[in-house]
């Protein structure tokens, strides 16, 4: 399917290689995310007016393919979501909010072997054919990103599908930037009558729109927006 060649092409040019050759041996990226859509296609749910699929998925691997994939989690997570949104996209499924993937060590595996478990989290509710009340429809709408932009071209994209999303260096955000000179929890993302804001939390060095320090203000495409040392590009997909 062009979502798994597209999937590998974003990611050859992510890691520029590295990664791919680490994984000749053991669990492969790919084959997580052809594994990862098919848990999805065996656990949808059919309400009356949509078909829901899991928003929440857990991948177990060995400790020695974790120990491979540790120092690129947050990064190969962010594309494994991101595959998932281009397939559900592509097959008109409903989601609940953002699909999120987390990776975890299981040590009663063996290398090349790995699982996943997967759920919806979050309550279905329908009203007059309209998803629940503050989520963004992700076939209706425009969808938009931001793309990380840095010196090496590596350019993994946080796709926004929910109205409020948190950005910063901790773990807990929607939007994780392994910047030191970036806050626990930096900014957020709001989405607001059809106009997405950067909204800065008091971080400790600020958030810039196009080089201008804002507490608040709104994004157009192609602007850029700094948090710490880190820039994305706000753009349409």
């Amino acid at each position: 399917m062009k979502v798994f060649k597209d999937f590998e092409k974003k990611l050859e040019s992510v890691f520029e290689g590295v990664l791919l050759r680490a994984f000749k041996t053991g669990v492969h990226p790919v084959e997580m995310g052809k594994k990862l859509v098919r848990e999805l296609e065996g656990n949808k749910t059919i309400s009356a007016l949509k078909i829901y699929v899991p928003n929440r998925y857990e991948i177990g691997l060995s400790p020695q393919d974790y120990e491979r994939f540790e120092t690129y989690q947050a990064v190969l997570a962010t594309e494994l979501e991101n595959l998932l949104i281009s397939y559900i996209r592509e097959k008109g499924y409903a989601l609940l909010d953002r699909p999120r993937v987390r990776i975890r060590e299981d040590e009663g595996l063996h290398e090349g072997e790995f699982w996943i478990e997967t759920r919806i989290e979050g309550e279905i509710q329908e009203d007059k054919g309209k998803q629940k009340k503050g989520r963004v429809s992700q076939t209706a709408e425009e969808t938009f990103v931001l793309e990380l932009l840095d010196k090496n071209d590596a350019s993994p994209l946080f796709v926004l599908t929910e109205d409020a999303v948190s950005v910063g260096r901790s773990p807990e955000n929607e939007i994780v930037l392994p910047d030191p000179n970036v806050s626990r929890v930096h900014a957020k993302i709001e989405h607001e009558q059809g106009t997405y804001f950067v909204v800065d939390l008091d971080s400790t060095n600020g958030t810039f729109v196009n080089d201008k320090r804002v507490r608040k203000a709104p994004l157009r495409e192609n602007d850029i927006v700094r948090m710490g040392s880190t820039k994305l590009l706000f753009r349409g997909s």
